[in-house]
């Protein structure tokens, strides 16, 4: 008998960080002028599929809470994958003694009530952190169906009580430290980002982790290659050859510090740099991240150039000297793995699966995620020549294999749905 997995995305489709590029292939328009549209490559989206690949005996939807929609949206991709969107609204519930907003869809757990109603084969995919979609969802349901939780962020620091002797910062700490008790009891399956910090889950609640020597997530390094030299791609992007050029490649959300990244460039002693910078985010965190270029005076230096298309990403990889990955808390991230593919060092902080696989492969320069003066250190010696190691292409290759990890997520779920 098959099992149908539903894997719950935790936010809304990113419209904002698409403005202004075409709209996904998949799309409905809206009443009220608007429309909706699925891309079809969430994480989720991007499991779901690969598990399908592998398995005849799976079925797996994707549901996602969107804010723009009106109804119920539903598309069938060619490998067998359902992507659903469904009406959300954001709500604010309280976590400590603070208030925080997060996303919730009341017609999605109506139809993920009606799906466990329906006794058959099923298994709940959730991401495991802390969000307000996911406490009914534990609340109700962890006793009738399985349930696995994701990490999509380091997981190794979420029980620490700050270092304070504010009272009241103390109990705000504390009351979190109990609901955060309540919620990862309830939470019986765990799929880690990173080695470290498991152990906690696996001694206090009794969850079963599911570790693994490779990456979260599979990647197809056979089409990130070389075609021209460093160079030759910098000439083909027409930009300066005889400048080092650092390169960003992420979403523009504040845990990627990029904020905190131009900061640190802006104090740099060797000035003959220029640092391109790709992706979205809102409209109003972009203008908060150039104003920042424009009050250290670091226009000519630090440039944007938003999405760009898959063969010129493949070439910002190749033109640049040096990748700069400064998230503060990431699974991943992927653009180390993707410069070290394209032959580039990268200068990455010590968060997710990129810095245990550097520091297991004695590659890359790793930083601590908030010490900007050891970023500082370390790009100057950077600037005038100290060499990075890179990664080795058969462990990159091996450590992101698509095979290991799609049989990886097939046999979690057949396994919680046999316990």
């Amino acid at each position: 008998m098959s099992v149908k997995v539903i894997n719950i995305v935790n936010h809304p489709p990113a419209y904002e960080g698409h403005r202004g590029r075409p709209r996904p292939e998949i799309n409905w328009d809206l009443p009220n002028g608007s429309w909706v549209g699925i891309w079809g490559y969430e994480w989720h989206d991007i499991i779901g599929k690969r598990v399908l690949k592998v398995a005849d005996d799976i079925k797996y939807e994707v549901w996602q809470p969107d804010l723009r929609a009106d109804k119920i949206y539903e598309h069938t991709f060619e490998s067998g994958l359902v992507h659903k969107l469904f009406p959300a609204v954001q709500k604010k519930f309280m976590h400590g003694f603070k208030f925080r907003e997060d996303i919730y869809s009341e017609q999605l757990m109506q139809h993920l009530d009606k799906e466990i109603n329906k006794n058959k084969p099923l298994a709940i995919h959730i991401n495991a952190g802390y969000r307000y979609i996911n406490i009914p969802i534990l609340k109700k349901y962890s006793n009738k169906v399985p349930i696995v939780g994701q990490f999509y962020t380091n997981s190794s620091s979420i029980f620490d009580i700050p270092e304070t002797k504010h009272p009241f910062k103390l109990l705000n700490a504390y009351k979190k430290l109990w609901e955060l008790n309540n919620y990862y009891k309830k939470l019986k399956y765990i799929i880690p980002s990173v080695k470290k910090g498991t152990e906690i889950f696996e001694k206090k609640f009794g969850t079963k982790v599911f570790h693994r020597d490779f990456a979260n997530f599979g990647s197809q390094f056979d089409k990130w290659k070389c075609t021209y030299t460093r160079e030759e791609a910098k000439k083909k992007l027409k930009i300066p050859t005889d400048k080092f050029i650092m390169f960003s490649s992420s979403r523009l959300i504040p845990v990627k510090q990029i904020d905190k990244m131009i900061e640190v460039l802006a104090q740099l002693e060797n000035k003959n740099f220029i640092c391109y910078i790709s992706g979205r985010g809102t409209e109003k965190y972009e203008d908060y991240l150039k104003n920042k270029v424009t009050k250290f005076k670091m226009n000519e230096k630090i440039r944007f150039i938003g999405y760009v298309d898959y063969d010129i990403l493949q070439n910002y990889f190749q033109a640049a000297d040096l990748l700069l990955s400064t998230s503060a808390q990431d699974a991943g991230p992927a653009s180390p793995f993707q410069a070290a593919a394209m032959g580039t060092p990268a200068f990455l902080t010590a968060t997710g699966i990129a810095e245990e696989f550097f520091e297991a492969e004695k590659a890359g320069c790793i930083v601590p995620v908030n010490d900007y003066k050891i970023w500082i250190k370390e790009l100057n010696e950077i600037l005038n020549g100290k060499q990075i190691r890179i990664p080795e292409n058969k462990q990159l290759t091996a450590f992101g294999d698509w095979n290991k990890v799609s049989g990886y997520y097939y046999n979690i779920y057949k396994t919680i749905t046999k316990t």
